[in-house]
């Protein structure tokens, strides 16, 4: 489970972001806050999955 981890944190991010495009009425300043900080969090567990990937062959 937990290599599995940051997949199913990418997974319901980006879930999350289309929801939040297709069932926003306004895009103010806390849409684009909350989209954003989604973003930076599929960026750090893809770079998580690319570390780990990287322990594991040495």
């Amino acid at each position: 489970m937990k290599k599995n981890t940051p997949l199913i944190l990418i997974v319901v991010s980006a879930i999350l972001i289309i929801a939040d495009f297709i069932f926003s009425e306004e895009f103010d300043r806390g849409f684009w806050l909350t989209t954003l900080s989604s973003v930076l969090i599929i960026i750090s567990m893809v770079l998580t999955i690319r570390e780990n990937k990287k322990q594991d062959k040495n």
